[in-house]
């Protein structure tokens, strides 16, 4: 066995299918757009896979991991320090981030947004890009999001940003008929399902958390 591999053959796995399987979890990173990649902190390590998916912009949304190659000058870092917690605000850093990741695609290259496990800040941050660039709504984009890969669960507040960004960007949905927007904030249990873990499992803080 190949010591730096312990996926074994799983390195190769071809993320950009966009197929929902129950190994998403283990096919980092996944291709979401061309050259927009999500994924984890063990992603952002690996400079073979860095380099098979031609990335050279990170977007780092945590606050203590390590820019890993950034004194070597081959990779551009954007570090975003936000912690996977109820109190955090996200959202001010949507235009920055989407700036960058625009940078990126617009260079031809790869431009891999990663959190800790990539389950909630870099999911949210992907998403708003989306909703961005695409113009879909919170829920398409994230059920966008979903298939490509199913293990996905940014915490609630973080939801609730992604929602005041969809009235920001006048997504709303087409069928939507709440009166307010706190009833508006509903729909979202339409796809999220409570959970009965309050600890978020990309940080291990506990919070209130809907998946």
């Amino acid at each position: 066995a190949d010591p730096s591999n312990p996926r074994g053959s799983l390195v190769g796995c071809d993320s950009s299918l966009g197929r929902e399987t129950p190994l998403d979890d283990l096919c980092f990173p996944v291709e979401i757009l061309p050259h927009l990649f999500l994924g984890n902190a063990q992603n952002s390590g690996d400079k073979e896979a860095l380099n098979r998916h031609k990335i050279k912009y990170i977007v780092n949304v945590t606050p203590n991991l390590p820019n890993v190659f950034e004194d070597n000058g081959a990779y551009k870092y954007m570090q975003i320090p936000i912690a996977d917690h109820w109190s955090q605000n996200l959202a001010s850093f949507f235009p920055k981030a989407i700036q960058f990741i625009d940078e990126a695609r617009e260079n031809g290259v790869g431009v891999l947004v990663h959190c800790l496990a990539g389950i909630s800040r870099s999911v949210t941050i992907t998403v708003a890009y989306l909703m961005y660039k695409k113009k879909l709504t919170l829920e398409d984009a994230y059920e966008y999001v979903r298939l490509k890969k199913a293990n996905i669960a940014p915490n609630f507040n973080f939801m609730g940003q992604l929602q005041d960004f969809q009235q920001q960007l006048n997504l709303v949905p087409s069928k939507c008929r709440c009166a307010t927007l706190a009833e508006c904030r509903c729909r979202l249990l339409h796809f999220m399902t409570p959970t009965s873990s309050r600890t978020s499992p990309d940080s291990g803080i506990e919070f209130d958390r809907f998946s």
